[in-house]
């Protein structure tokens, strides 16, 4: 097995060991209570339309509506008051805040290997 083998089998190892921690199994649930409220799921679908219109405006060098504006404020706001989609937003920061630190990690191994005299063969 060379080193490139190895790494991806630790890697994969990290990857199992996430699956099984609290902030992913919360942000799996969270995910799953979304996908089961219907008016959620519109909400999010809905304001996802919205958004991509008025970037899609603010491309073509056009401003938004009004209309499109309010609408877009609107439904920002009902969403933002949903305690499911509040439950998934507080899940995925604390989920991002673990990546982060897994990615810290990472950097940590990888400067510790730059600084590393012994010579590894590639």
């Amino acid at each position: 097995m060379d080193e490139r083998d190895r790494m991806l089998e630790k890697a994969r190892e990290v990857g199992r060991i996430i699956s099984q921690l609290p902030e992913y199994a919360y942000l799996r649930a969270a995910r799953r209570e979304i996908d089961e409220d219907r008016e959620a799921t519109e909400m999010l679908n809905r304001m996802r339309d919205l958004q991509q219109a008025l970037m899609e405006a603010v491309g073509r060098g056009e401003q938004p509506s009004e209309e499109q504006q309010r609408d877009f404020a609107e439904l920002q706001e009902r969403i933002q008051t949903n305690a499911r989609y509040q439950a998934l937003i507080s899940s995925q920061a604390n989920f991002d805040k673990l990546m982060d630190r897994v990615d810290r990690a990472i950097g940590e191994g990888i400067r510790k290997g730059e600084e590393s005299r012994i010579i590894l063969p590639t």
